[in-house]
């Protein structure tokens, strides 16, 4: 990889990290914080095993509900609560939602819910008057099972009628609070894209990652040609969940392509990673049990939380004796060429976040150590923006 202690940039390339940061930095500390609620069996607990605990879907219909979420390591630390499934009554619940980001609604889009539609009206309500800027996210819910026409229908029909039950508690309502709905399900890539979706908005980073994005897509050379990529996300590793992307438009066939990849690496990473005697130091620990309470009245879901770096890696008697550096670990990259012509890419950036991208035919065979260049940038900058503390990239 081409890199060098000068800011001044080559044709194409992107500026080095000290010059594309700019501007106040994001608050590490600020972290996600969801509220799943619904009524028994809407799929609440599906969606936490398919996602966090990558469960087969069709393995889902024998959970025990009573069962809550194992450890599960993740780049982002996302606070989960599952309101138990009841009578819906905020009067009665105790505990406040300045402690939540985002409100997630989970309805069985077979099953009829007209008569929740005025509580989830209260609920968003109360929300608002505590939380200004908390988010209500409705998740209509195993869709797989209607047409596409009645799961229009039944989208417009919620619409409709939740602006009507917001507008009669309080004029104005309906356009003060931040509702947004998504159709999903557990047997195709509809509920990733919408938790992505939700976790985007509440993540401090989003911002600066979908500019560093953009300015990646965008390089051109001296020619004022494109020498770059197509499009491009940033994946959590564990969920499948995309952090951020670039600007330009994202249809749902490409994310399943890019999705499908990043599974199709992984497995191939498994398959041939050499076992180390030494623990490599950006490694992370398992995160925090998941018997920690959330809000008052509330069992928590899950803490997936990032865990720190081992500092003290362990080692054999040959490996303590010897005075030569360990080397260091190389973080996966690879790409293959598609039917199309096009290529897709992939380089990691920690062991749990990576970079997927297309790139237009011919792009990386005429434009590789370029594009390479610019990615080794971006990785910098990704990995000071996380991990402000951390030494040097591995690249």
């Amino acid at each position: 990889m081409m890199s060098g202690p000068s800011t001044a940039t080559q044709p194409g390339a992107m500026a080095p990290m000290s010059m594309i940061r700019n501007g106040p930095r994001p608050n590490e500390e600020a972290r996600p914080r969801l509220l799943f609620i619904g009524p028994r069996d809407a799929g609440k607990s599906s969606i936490r095993k398919v996602v966090f605990e990558r469960m087969a879907p069709s393995n889902t219909f024998f959970i025990d509900r009573g069962n809550k979420s194992d450890d599960v390591n993740s780049f982002v630390s996302i606070k989960m609560w599952n309101l138990p499934a009841g009578p819906l009554d905020p009067s009665s619940w105790t505990f406040s939602f300045h402690e939540v980001d985002a409100v997630i609604f989970v309805l069985d889009a077979s099953m009829p819910f007209a008569d929740l539609i005025r509580k989830m009206a209260l609920t968003m309500q109360k929300g608002y008057e505590t939380n200004k800027e908390i988010q209500f996210e409705i998740f209509l819910h195993k869709i797989d099972i209607l047409s596409v026409d009645h799961q229009l229908d039944t989208l417009q029909s919620l619409r409709d009628r939740l602006g009507e039950e917001l507008d009669d508690l309080s004029p104005g309502l309906e356009a003060s609070v931040h509702v947004f709905y998504h159709l999903t399900s557990v047997f195709d890539a509809s509920i990733y894209e919408a938790l992505s979706r939700v976790i985007q908005k509440l993540l401090p980073q989003q911002a600066f990652l979908e500019r560093l994005l953009d300015q990646l897509v965008q390089v051109v050379d001296g020619d004022m040609q494109q020498c770059s990529m197509d499009k491009a996300l940033i994946f959590d590793i564990t969920s499948k969940l995309y952090l951020a992307t670039d600007t330009t438009p994202l249809d749902s066939d490409t994310y399943v392509l890019c999705s499908d990849y990043v599974d199709l690496v992984g497995d191939f990473t498994l398959l041939y990673e050499p076992s180390n005697l030494q623990t490599p130091s950006h490694s992370r620990s398992p995160s925090m049990s998941s018997s920690q309470r959330g809000p008052s009245g509330m069992q928590s879901m899950s803490r997936i939380d990032p865990a720190s770096s081992s500092s003290t890696p362990a080692t054999s008697r040959t490996m303590a004796l010897s005075s030569e550096p360990a080397p260091p670990h190389r973080l996966p990259s690879s790409r293959v060429k598609l039917g199309t012509g096009s290529t897709i890419a992939q380089w990691a950036i920690t062991p749990e976040l990576s970079l997927v991208a297309l790139l237009r035919p011919h792009v990386m065979d005429r434009k590789g150590a370029l594009i390479d260049y610019n990615v080794a940038t971006f990785k910098d900058a990704v990995l000071t923006l996380f991990e402000p503390e951390a030494g040097a990239p591995h690249r």
